[in-house]
């Protein structure tokens, strides 16, 4: 019952969907009363639709048992849905570990950044510093980008800096909004897959390079996007983060 299969035990295995086995092999650990659950990528032979059903199985167990559970996964939504604590790793060593907040926002590295998904990561240099107004400032491929202050970074210092997809806010023809005065940038859609009723761009930004942003498919429509149409876009400044330059 604690793993959903009431009314199944007369069942034989062949009888069962993937993602009742799944649960029976949850049960079979939790039969032997552990001390700790650990969990090898449990979801990975099942469809989506089941995937989420055992997600959302599996934060009950864990509000129910009282004991660490440890999970080994390759896709990080569920990594970043499911723990309190997030390890990293590659090539059998730990590169970082932190809250799944922490971890996803601030990567130690470039290498992290890139294991977590991120792909905006530019390099750029720290031009000054404004600590009444709680700024720092970017020299970037010849535009000046303003961040939230890190008096961490010295002024002359090159940096690896990162810009989530979700901070990269496509500018309405219609009507401006105040987020449009954070470093607008200009660029021109090289690229435009549609993800459900979301769409990912890819836009050719001169001198840097391609930059990528997420935005809603009735956003794309309203404002004419399409492969080939110059476009503006702001770079939320609290959401860039610095890190070391990739080695």
């Amino acid at each position: 019952a604690r793993v959903h299969l009431a009314g199944l035990e007369e069942r034989r295995p062949a009888e069962l969907s993937g993602g009742q086995q799944q649960r029976v092999a949850v049960a079979r650990a939790l039969a032997r009363d552990p001390a700790v659950l650990l969990l090898d990528e449990p979801f990975s032979a099942v469809d989506q639709v089941t995937r989420s059903r055992l997600h959302r199985e599996l934060a009950e167990l864990r509000r129910d048992l009282s004991m660490p559970i440890l999970l080994v996964t390759h896709d990080l939504n569920e990594a970043m849905m499911l723990a309190d604590r997030v390890t990293v790793l590659q090539r059998g060593r730990s590169l970082q570990t932190g809250t799944p907040e922490i971890v996803s926002r601030k990567p130690a590295t470039v290498t992290v950044a890139r294991l977590v998904g991120h792909r905006n990561l530019f390099e750029a240099r720290v031009a000054a510093h404004e600590p009444a107004a709680g700024r720092t400032w970017l020299e970037w491929a010849g535009r000046r980008l303003e961040i939230a202050h890190d008096p961490a970074r010295q002024v002359g210092e090159t940096v690896a800096w990162l810009v989530p997809q979700a901070a990269v806010l496509l500018h309405r023809r219609d009507r401006p909004s105040l987020g449009e005065r954070e470093n607008p940038v200009d660029g021109r859609v090289v690229a435009m897959t549609r993800l459900g009723e979301q769409v990912e761009l890819v836009l050719d930004v001169e001198g840097a390079g391609p930059l990528s942003a997420g935005i809603g498919l009735h956003a794309a429509r309203r404002n004419g996007v399409a492969v080939g149409v110059a476009v503006r876009v702001s770079l939320l400044a609290d959401s860039i983060h610095l890190m070391p330059p990739a080695s």
